[in-house]
């Protein structure tokens, strides 16, 4: 078995059991859990973990993790509540949620939204003013 990077994703090859998939969708249809993972792709944990390790060099469970954060991120800025995403990953409750976004992006999911820029062509940013140079960039022309 083998895991290829293709088209921003990792997909799945020549697995034990025949399938070939993304392992993003796989992941998340199995709550990002590493047993389910293995019993779809017929191959034991520790078979797992050396792929995980040879192919992405991440341990499984740490791979998983790290993407269900990725796909919380992206149902958030979506327009999902916490409490949506939470439920929507499997998350044993909010806090649980809550605790492992802070691990991993260092904000609450409700700052994270608070702070987000949403692009607006009709509404660009403002422009920060050009920076004026150092006062001593010119040299006083002193007379001879």
């Amino acid at each position: 078995m083998r895991f290829i990077r293709y088209n921003q994703t990792w997909q799945v090859v020549e697995a034990f059991s025949g399938v070939k998939c993304c392992l993003e969708e796989l992941a998340l249809g199995k709550c990002y859990r590493v047993a389910d993972v293995c019993a779809v792709l017929g191959c034991s944990q520790r078979h797992l973990y050396a792929v995980f390790m040879r192919d992405i060099g991440l341990p499984p469970k740490t791979w998983m993790d790290l993407e269900r954060m990725v796909v919380a991120r992206r149902k958030l800025e979506g327009g999902k509540t916490v409490e949506e995403v939470a439920c929507d990953l499997g998350f044993m409750s909010v806090e649980a949620f809550r605790r492992k976004f802070y691990k991993v992006y260092r904000t609450s999911p409700g700052r994270f939204l608070k702070n987000r820029r949403v692009f607006d062509p009709s509404n660009p940013m403002p422009q920060a003013p050009p920076e004026s140079p150092p006062a001593d960039h010119r040299r006083r022309k002193e007379d001879s």
